[in-house]
């Protein structure tokens, strides 16, 4: 569950312009979500893990944003894939350093 939420915490803001889809719309929502039930679930589990209703509570929650986390990943590329400043833009950014040369970068 810890290296679960860090690392999607390191993808959410840890990439400049190409994080952007992963806090807008949809992917947003599922993301909030998902840590939210996450967070819960792992609480619930370290309180009431060793009761039955504990447990399965725990685990549904745990189960639940673990899922709502694969779609808002999802959600997050095929809003990019829409989106060509979320391709372009880092590609041609690339380009410049890689050939120390300027080009136009559209933003």
């Amino acid at each position: 569950m810890a290296v679960e939420l860090a690392e999607i915490n390191r993808v959410e803001n840890g990439h400049g312009l190409v994080s952007v889809p992963y806090h807008l719309g949809k992917a947003g929502r599922l993301l909030r979500a998902a840590k939210a039930a996450t967070l819960t679930g792992a609480g619930i589990t370290a309180v009431a893990g060793k009761t039955r209703v504990g447990s399965i509570l725990g685990g549904a929650l745990l189960a639940a944003g673990s899922v709502m986390t694969r779609m808002g990943v999802f959600e997050a590329g095929m809003a990019s894939a829409k989106d060509p400043k979320y391709t372009v833009v880092p590609q041609r950014e690339r380009l410049v350093v890689r050939d120390g040369r300027v080009r136009s970068v559209v933003r």
